[in-house]
């Protein structure tokens, strides 16, 4: 029988959703992206970007460096020295992206070029990629074409695109990225690969992709259909059992409100099934989770709890025109205010013949993020498991509530968190999230090529760890 969730306070979106659903709801028309902007209205759009993020953002200088952002600000102003296009405008004015340090704030890649583009025969990079552990850029997933049944395998690493180095690639990137750390910023590059590849290179329609199996060089034409060979349960996610009888559960989203029942239906069977099969060992893998709504987690932490278990220690808004309510009941223009939290934002236990009662341990890394790192939070302030990885690229006390705005004469979108959420602990410090294990490529103690699952299990085999 499906679990029907409360309505939660704590909603933290998910970047991909949150940022496709606004940019293709913005009323961009293809006359309005060729057509020049004159250079005093692109100034006003730059100050306007400004005030507009100090307005919105809950903690803006308590992430951003004040100076840099200034300074960041000034060389974009000293760029536009004439009229430019949509095109050539974001090229300059997303350099600011990187000194907001907050991954949900950004000025975002041109979504609805690339969307005439596609209307004209003309697509954008067809595969989802990751960087692994040691900064090579892979496809997340594997890939079989449908006319041929030409092959890319996702453990292949690609050396080049149209003839640019991969790390060449990144480094660009990786000026206009997003994200709280250095760290988080190079890895975020992969989340919406295709949009930088367009709106900072141009590029759609075909490609040239090198990989570096045997030099293997493939050629993409626009109108190829890629079909993904991943074998994944709702978006991503996906119960497996090990050797030795370990549970495995992979949680590589909780994005997956369009697939809301699929996904309570698989959290609901994959503790039926581990219950049945007298699983006692449990790893929960939220690598890679770059976030979702924050009920997904909880149906998880359901299972893993004898107790109501809080989410978050407190949660703040900031106040600006647009939500202070009317006669601005919610507080003035500028303020922080806590939001008040009722009961309905504990996680409530499921029954017990229902709860998982076996020992269980979770691994994160530095693209855990957003909802995933509330998840990961929780799991370590109520100490619920021990965790297993790296440092997260983003804070332990992460902002949401994303909103977003249109620059008035670029029309370009900006997305911007209002609230902010303080982990359970407490603690308000910036910091990332730092597992109890952390577990670094060069450990040569470790020998399997998931050196993370590996020490996982072995916390789960012995206890004194």
């Amino acid at each position: 029988m499906r679990n029907n969730p409360n309505t939660y306070l704590i909603q933290v979106i998910t970047l991909f959703s949150s940022f496709l659903f606004a940019s293709c709801n913005s009323g961009i028309t293809e006359e309005m992206v060729s057509k020049n902007i004159a250079k005093e209205l692109l100034i006003e759009d730059l100050n306007y970007l400004i005030e507009e993020v100090e307005k919105r953002h809950v903690d803006l200088y308590e992430r951003a460096n004040k100076d840099s952002l200034l300074l960041i600000k000034n060389q974009i102003l000293n760029s536009i020295t004439e009229d430019l296009n949509r095109n050539q405008f974001y090229k300059i004015i997303a350099r600011i992206n990187p000194y907001f340090n907050d991954a949900h704030c950004l000025v975002f890649p041109l979504r609805e070029e690339a969307s005439f583009q596609k209307e004209a025969g003309f697509s954008v990079f067809p595969f989802h990629v990751i960087l692994d552990e040691n900064w090579i850029l892979r496809p997340e997933r594997s890939y079989k074409r449908a006319s041929d049944g030409a092959f890319v395998d996702k453990s292949w690493s690609i050396s080049s695109i149209n003839g640019v180095k991969a790390e060449d690639l990144i480094d660009s990137i990786a000026n206009y990225s997003h994200g709280e750390t250095e760290t988080l910023r190079r890895h975020m590059t992969t989340l919406l690969f295709s949009d930088w590849l367009f709106s900072i290179f141009g590029w759609s329609g075909d490609f040239e992709i090198t990989f570096n199996q045997d030099f293997k060089s493939l050629r993409i034409d626009s109108d190829d259909i890629w079909n993904s060979l991943e074998r994944n349960v709702v978006q991503f996610n996906r119960l497996e059992i090990l050797d030795n009888n370990v549970g495995y559960l992979r949680l590589g989203s909780f994005d997956v409100d369009e697939h809301k029942n699929q996904y309570e239906d698989f959290i609901e069977n994959s503790f039926d099934s581990l219950s049945s099969l007298g699983v006692k060992k449990l790893v929960i893998d939220v690598r890679g989770n770059t976030g979702g709504q924050s009920g997904a987690g909880e149906l998880v932490l359901k299972y893993l709890t004898d107790k109501k278990l809080s989410q978050v220690s407190q949660m703040f808004d900031r106040i600006h025109e647009e939500n202070a309510g009317i006669f601005n009941y919610r507080g003035n223009p500028g303020d922080l205010k806590e939001v008040s939290m009722g009961s309905g934002e504990l996680i409530k236990p499921n029954r017990p013949e229902k709860q998982f009662k076996g020992e269980t341990v979770v691994l994160f890394d530095e693209m855990t993020y957003s909802a995933g790192i509330i998840f990961i939070t929780i799991v370590q302030d109520h100490k619920i498991a021990k965790t297993v990885g790296r440092p997260t690229g983003g804070f332990a006390n992460q902002t949401g509530n994303i909103e977003s705005f249109q620059l008035p004469n670029s029309k370009l979108t900006v997305y911007v968190p209002s609230r902010k959420f303080v982990r359970v602990n407490g603690d308000k410090s910036i910091h990332p999230v730092v597992p109890d294990f952390i577990i670094l490529n060069s450990d040569s103690t470790l020998t399997s090529e998931d050196r993370i699952l590996e020490f996982g299990i072995n916390v789960l085999n012995d206890r004194s760890l």
